[in-house]
């Protein structure tokens, strides 16, 4: 009797469990069907353009995912409230629910999410004009995504960071994000991002200067239209955007003509995006102004213009449009530009953009000079300057790292070769190992004799060179001139100041070089003698108490090869933007040289750079090379200390 009673009592709670479970089971089912279709119903209030609604739903959804620990739950409602805070135009609202994200995400190690989180903080600070924060941000996802091993979010990031830094004027970091961006998607289908990279590349070209090299660049986006796939993979915006590209940089070249048939390509593409059509009328407009002057044409389309981006309340385009006019206006009708002028003044100081304000300040300069205007106009120019600066800085710090595994290589093959020293040692005999110290002695100091006297008839031939070439041919042609004519006093005192000039430079190469305490300084000063209007060139990551303890020869060396670069980059490069970073670790000097010029080929280097590979080879030192035509330069020194 005992054993159907144990059996049913065993069989009785067997099934209280088992319904117990289920009730559990549908208990969490339903605890999930609440939060999905709170999900659902928020999505279908915002795609009804009820954000209000959609906010008060999504709270309850957070509420209910917080209660039951849903983790997952609670990261896309915090992911929905700030799309829809955005949207409801409370900005700060969205950044703080996108911060909420990042810290669950961060709790998690969902690395993912707070890559994400990092790219609409980017975004939602761009749109507030917080163009460092911005910066900050997208760099900060690049990382995230490079951490994952995902190159291809990193180039998308990329193209983020560039358009902010080019937004800013700093064309030489923008330059260098886009040639990484570029790397990254290489081979990729990620047409759309590639294609935004090389206008990026056409404009920041443009803005420089470099308009043959903005052509080459905006060829190499239109080359990407290869098949009836590219044109869907990179959409007809961005077709109609590397056709106005092409136009502007036509415009540039004075091929106004083939410019005016771009724009009208453009115009196809843009059939069902008023916006684009109306930036594309303005382009347009300005190249007829330069082709004919001035012209009612011209004069209508970018009345039209603005009057579309005053319907629409775009800043940033009627303030360009107003700039426009009075540019058109000029030479033309004097009260007319005032009035354009005028108003393009006020758009940029409602929108607080210095950098507008720059703009309108210099085209009014131009025509009404008052002495208040030209104060502002230094100060903002000074003012650029400066953030021109601090965002260099920034994205260096980002970007110009030292590769880790490179640094731990060479540590590694530190570490290994005084092992075998120490072994070698145990196991020769002390006689024989004075003997062989000797000759590698002996042999070493020969090798360096050697090198050094190559070095010194390198310098010299080099020096001699410019001498005739360059002083001896100029003071040659002064000579006779004064022989022969009468120049004005003017013209004379101009070539005067480039004789000087060209004595300075090479007084500098064959000049002394300071190797006690105040090398540091003399170094620092070296760096500042190449700092121009169209060169930024930065020293970071620089301990100036790194050269106590180490040898004058190193030191000069150091100097010259640096001297060398910097006069290279000058003389070829046509680089904006030279960063050098110098430090010491592990008995090491480690020095990298990167700048955004035009780059090198291979044989080129070998024969331009001859001299200071030699000078770095004579110390025991390493010097490579990275660089590509038109892609900058990377040199990367290695000296022990």
């Amino acid at each position: 009797m005992k054993l159907p009673t144990v059996t049913s009592f065993f069989l009785f709670f067997l099934l209280i469990l088992m319904n117990s479970c289920e009730i559990g089971g549908i208990s969490e089912s339903k605890n999930d069907a609440e939060i999905l279709a709170l999900s659902d119903k928020a999505y279908y209030e915002a795609d009804d353009k009820n954000f209000k609604k959609a906010i008060k739903t999504t709270l309850e959804m957070l509420r209910l995912a917080l209660e039951r620990n849903e983790i997952e739950s609670v990261k896309k409602a915090y992911d929905k409230l700030a799309r829809y805070y955005f949207n409801y135009k409370k900005t700060d609202s969205a950044i703080y629910y996108t911060d909420k994200l990042y810290q669950v995400a961060e709790k998690t190690e969902d690395v993912a999410s707070m890559a994400r989180a990092c790219h609409k903080k980017g975004y939602y600070f761009k749109k507030l004009d917080s163009f460092g924060l911005a910066l900050a941000n997208f760099a900060d996802s690049k990382s995230l995504y490079l951490k994952l091993g995902d190159t291809i979010q990193a180039g998308k990031e990329l193209l983020e960071i560039v358009n902010v830094q080019k937004n800013e004027g700093n064309f030489g970091a923008s330059e260098l994000s886009a040639s990484e961006g570029l790397k990254y998607l290489k081979g990729s289908n990620e047409l759309k991002s590639i294609a935004g990279l090389y206008l990026a590349l056409t404009s920041i070209s443009r803005e420089t200067g470099r308009i043959k090299v903005a052509n080459d660049n905006i060829d190499k986006g239109l080359d990407l239209l290869k098949d009836s796939i590219s044109v869907k993979l990179i959409g007809r915006k961005i077709i109609g955007l590397l056709r106005n590209a092409k136009g502007n940089t036509l415009k540039d070249l004075k091929r106004y003509d083939e410019a005016i048939d771009y724009f009208n390509l453009a115009f196809e593409d843009y059939k069902k995006n008023t916006l684009e059509t109306k930036r594309t009328q303005f382009n347009l407009a300005h190249t007829l102004y330069l082709k004919n002057g001035f012209n009612k044409v011209s004069d209508s389309l970018l009345q039209d213009s603005y009057a579309y981006y005053v319907s629409k309340d775009l800043q940033p385009e009627k303030f360009s449009t107003l700039l426009k006019l009075a540019e058109l206006y000029k030479n033309v009708d004097k009260n007319k530009f005032s009035k354009y002028i005028n108003k393009a003044l006020e758009s940029a100081k409602i929108r607080k953009m210095k950098k507008s304000i720059y703009e309108a300040l210099e085209l009014k300069l131009e025509v009404d000079y008052t002495v208040t205007d030209y104060k502002r106009f230094i100060l903002l120019k000074n003012e650029l300057q400066r953030e021109k600066e601090d965002v260099d800085y920034f994205y260096i710090n980002d970007r110009f790292n030292y590769e880790a595994s490179e640094k731990e290589n060479i540590i590694l093959e530190n570490k290994e070769s005084k092992r075998t020293q120490q072994l070698l040692g145990l196991s020769l005999f002390l006689v024989v190992l004075i003997v062989l110290i000797f000759f590698i002695y002996q042999r070493i100091k020969r090798k360096h004799k050697i090198e050094k006297v190559k070095t010194v008839h390198v310098t010299e031939a080099r020096i001699s060179t410019k001498v005739h070439d360059e002083l001896a041919n100029d003071l040659y042609e002064l000579m006779s001139q004064l022989e022969t004519s009468s120049p004005e006093k003017e013209t004379i005192l101009d070539k005067l100041d480039v004789i000087y000039n060209q004595a300075r430079d090479i007084s500098k190469q064959i000049q002394s070089v300071d190797t006690d305490q105040k090398f540091a300084d003399e170094l620092s000063n070296l760096f500042r003698s190449y700092q121009s209007e169209k060169v930024n060139v930065l020293l970071k990551r620089y301990d100036m108490e790194l050269w106590k303890g180490i040898s004058s020869h190193i030191k000069i060396t150091v100097y010259r090869v640096l001297q060398e670069l910097l006069t290279n980059m000058k003389k070829h490069s046509n680089a904006a933007l030279v960063v050098v970073s110098i430090e010491k670790k592990n008995k090491k000097l480690f020095i990298q040289y990167i700048d955004n010029g035009k780059g090198f080929t291979e044989e080129i280097s070998k024969n331009g750079l001859q001299n200071a590979e030699n000078r770095i080879r004579a110390i025991k030192g390493k010097l490579t090379f990275d660089t590509e035509l038109h892609k900058g330069c990377k040199f990367s020194i290695n000296v022990p200390v």
